[in-house]
């Protein structure tokens, strides 16, 4: 028979080995608290055993969440931008009234009323040109890679155009859908600056600027938040139009239908492209915490 002080032995040894395969297996015999802080520390060690790290999950869990948080606040609202955005339309729309406004001036000095063929004329360039009024980077994206020159190619919908698709259905519907209803407006009396031409060029201001967010700064985010202004200027234009001229107001709605699938392929466009952090950019414009100064500019008085 094996004595008292022999069992005692059995029993020390037996716990021992009991506790060392505990360590060896991760199931430490340690107060919660300590377990915590004990993986806590191996999370971030290297040359841990697989099994140790499996334990260390929840706290690794814990640690990336915090360091995304940490690296999403890196990122602040670029308020700049979007003061200068506004500004951007607000110029313009200074500009503009007061061109129009002096044709009003003119025409009523004169006593000229120019032909229907003449206003089709000077609105239809005027809708295809009216960015040289906005004092942002206005560059157009080539036709080939929808891109403006020297910018690195975004990933693009499936269901995406071609690229002369684009072109095409401004030069040949948008442009004279948006130059007849003018032409008939101020042919049926209405002035160069009334409210309803001064609608349609809030919309072209806007989209002019949209264009700075979507093709040279690339904010897929805040270019959905453009968009949307771009198609609810396009709606306010012909709604106001409808109400001097019934067909006016018709052909300038038509435009909708083109700007309603150029809105989806902007949607569509952020989505596929996310930002350096994998996450989907944020809808409104931001910019590293510690830097100075915005990307935006305006370019007619400052450099890019």
């Amino acid at each position: 028979m094996i004595g008292t002080t022999s069992r005692k032995a059995i029993s020390v040894a037996a716990g021992l080995l009991l506790v060392n395969a505990g360590t060896a297996t991760g199931f430490q015999l340690r107060a919660p608290q300590q377990q915590v802080s004990s993986f806590g520390a191996i999370a971030v060690q290297k040359g841990t055993s697989p099994l140790v790290q499996h334990n260390a999950a929840p706290v690794s869990r814990t640690i990336l969440s915090a360091s995304s948080t940490a690296s999403d606040n890196d990122r602040v609202l670029d308020t700049e931008a979007i003061g200068k955005y506004a500004g951007a339309i607000a110029i313009q729309m200074a500009l503009i009234t007061g061109l129009f406004t002096g044709l009003d001036a003119l025409q009523a000095a004169t006593g000229i009323q120019l032909p229907f063929a003449a206003n089709f004329f000077f609105f239809f360039i005027f809708a295809l040109q009216s960015r040289i009024f906005n004092p942002m980077s206005n560059e157009r994206p080539q036709k080939e890679t929808k891109e403006i020159k020297e910018a690195e190619q975004r990933k693009m919908p499936e269901w995406t155009p071609p690229g002369v698709v684009f072109p095409i259905v401004w030069i040949l519907l948008i442009g004279p859908l948006r130059a007849a209803s003018s032409a008939i407006l101020v042919g049926g009396g209405a002035s160069y600056a009334s409210p309803a031409i001064l609608a349609l060029m809030l919309h072209l201001s806007i989209g002019d600027t949209w264009n700075t967010i979507n093709n040279v700064e690339r904010r897929y985010g805040t270019s959905m938040v453009g968009v949307a202004c771009v198609w609810l200027s396009a709606a306010y234009a012909a709604f106001s139009y409808g109400q001097v001229d019934a067909l006016a107001g018709k052909l300038l709605s038509l435009p909708l239908i083109w700007l309603t699938i150029a809105s989806s392929l902007i949607v569509r466009t952020w989505q596929i492209n996310p930002a350096e952090n994998g996450e989907k950019e944020t809808i409104l414009p931001t910019k590293p915490a510690g830097q100075e100064g915005s990307i935006t500019k305006l370019v007619w008085f400052e450099k890019e």
